[in-house]
């Protein structure tokens, strides 16, 4: 193995180097280096408020399915568990072979900054949103069963929710030249309870929005859709297996959205006062300007494997 450390101005980047060949990867490893080490991540979305990205080839139905040969016996027990709790929810279907075996190996996770529009409830916690993006190997015939699922278990959702006072979901559906659209939204408080701070459930807004092949499940409907029809960034450097991004500004602003519970929870932890809690809060938030980014890396060729994590610096 080498290792290289690399120092810029604005740039500390270190890599890893070891010896690989496509023909050492195990089949049960498949699922994570693709057939002849061949898997590669799809290109990023365009999108913007992005405070976290992943791009990977991950064939989930594969690693379900080998759990057998990839993981301890315990950890294997917890997947049969899984398997029989998931089977009931998805309605019989095999969740590793029919739901996850649906999907492509490429996917995308992304977590944005979330705003709230005027009139619209907004938590005292404002927390991002995250969404997850599949292919669809046949969306003709799984667009709606995964419609269906994720209506079944909205349902779920809103009966264990009323068992103990949640507050309850609205389904709707949206439809136009560009994506279909199957969200949820809380139902907005009234009476007294509307000029009280609404609770943290107010942040999700679940839905799942399909465009072609694309599938995406999201924690708000504004980001399933925007999701669903963002172009892809290309970029002219070499495949690669696994990419991920920390953009360290707008984690600056996603943590400024929350200041003032920021200041209280550490007040309540630590002891301070509201004054130094003030401070310890806001040196945090100066430390982190400092950061532009943080990216990671693994890239697999015909003879190496390279693992790289560089931070980007401010001037």
């Amino acid at each position: 193995m080498t290792a290289r450390l690399d120092f810029a101005a604005q740039r500390l980047r270190l890599g890893f180097q070891l010896p690989h060949r496509p023909e050492w990867v195990t089949e049960p490893r498949q699922y994570f280096f693709g057939v002849n080490g061949e898997g590669t991540a799809p290109a990023p979305p365009g999108l913007p408020g992005q405070l976290f990205r992943m791009a990977a080839y991950r064939d989930l139905s594969e690693m379900w399915l080998r759990a057998g040969d990839l993981y301890p016996q315990a950890t294997v027990d917890k997947f049969a568990e899984a398997d029989a709790n998931l089977a009931t929810l998805f309605g019989g279907r095999d969740f590793g072979e029919e739901i996850l075996g649906s999907f492509g190996p490429q996917l995308q996770i992304v977590v944005a900054r979330q705003t709230f529009d005027d009139g619209q409830p907004t938590p005292q916690i404002r927390l991002p949103s995250f969404g997850i993006q599949f292919t669809m190997t046949d969306p003709e015939t799984m667009g709606p069963e995964l419609r269906r699922i994720f209506q079944n278990l909205i349902g779920f959702i809103n009966i264990t929710g009323a068992m103990n006072g949640q507050p309850q979901f609205e389904v709707d559906v949206a439809k136009d030249d560009q994506c279909d659209l199957v969200m949820a939204r809380y139902l907005p408080p009234r009476g007294e309870a509307a000029s009280q701070p609404v609770k943290i459930h107010y942040n999700f807004s679940p839905a799942v929005a399909f465009e072609g092949d694309r599938f995406v499940l999201a924690s708000t409907a504004a980001l399933a859709r925007d999701l669903a029809l963002a172009k892809p960034v290309k970029d002219a450097a070499a495949a690669v297996n696994t990419t991920a991004r920390l953009d360290a500004a707008m984690l600056q602003q996603v943590l400024r959205d929350n200041e003032s519970q920021l200041v209280s929870q550490n007040m309540l932890e630590k002891g301070h006062d509201r004054r130094e809690a003030e401070r310890e809060i806001r040196l945090m938030l100066e430390l982190l300007g400092y950061i532009r980014d943080a990216n990671l890396q693994l890239q697999t060729g015909p003879e190496s494997v390279e693992l790289s994590v560089e931070l980007g610096l401010e001037q």
